[in-house]
């Protein structure tokens, strides 16, 4: 986690670039799985504000979500569409318009980035509906990462929280929660309305 601080560090003094080369680390980053995303979304936050945060990060996940999807499609995709068993099932689960559980897991961030990334590229879910639900689930838990981010007044008073204790917080539960609730009230909704037309 050191690296990912210095890295921080480095940004904070050569902001010209700054906003440029978080994106292409932090999409990297979750492309190859190296742990540290939260750290990244709570140092954007600090360092470019909620909203720029927000969106830096943002931007970085979708190019990340991109480059594993066509990874996973062009270098294992011959050999996973031809797998049967549970696979075939999620797929043709969500396939039938069940597209929500997509949206529904990446609400849950102790689940890894970079593993929901695979495994949801590996069931064979289209690109387009791959790619929105991806941005769909994560753009809030970024969001809230980056808010929370923007409160601390500098990056030693960032690195001196134990971020195992920042997730189990009140000012990380609460949003999450109330983010999974509303979401899944909205999603409940949606799904009663398409049931009635």
């Amino acid at each position: 986690m050191e690296v990912l601080f210095s890295f921080a560090a480095w940004l904070e003094s050569h902001r010209e670039l700054s906003g440029l080369v978080y994106v292409l680390v932090f999409a990297g980053v979750m492309t190859v799985g190296i742990p540290g995303g939260g750290i990244l979304v709570l140092s954007g936050g600090l360092l470019f504000g909620f909203i720029n945060g927000t969106i830096l990060a943002s931007a970085g996940a979708a190019i990340s979500a991109l480059l594993v999807h066509g990874l996973m499609r062009t270098t294992f995709g011959s050999r996973l569409d031809h797998r049967s068993g549970k696979t075939a099932e999620i797929r043709a689960f969500i396939e039938r318009g069940n597209w929500e559980v997509l949206v529904l897991v990446r609400l849950i961030p102790l689940i890894p980035f970079f593993a929901l990334n695979v495994a949801i590229a590996a069931i064979g879910i289209p690109r387009r509906l791959y790619i929105v639900t991806t941005m769909a689930g994560v753009i809030p838990i970024i969001a809230i990462f980056a808010w929370i981010g923007s409160g601390f007044r500098s990056l030693d008073e960032l690195s001196s929280i134990s971020l195992g204790k920042l997730m189990l917080s009140s000012q990380m539960l609460v949003p999450l929660v109330l983010l999974t609730l509303v979401v899944g009230v909205a999603l409940l909704l949606l799904r009663r309305q398409q049931k009635t037309d």
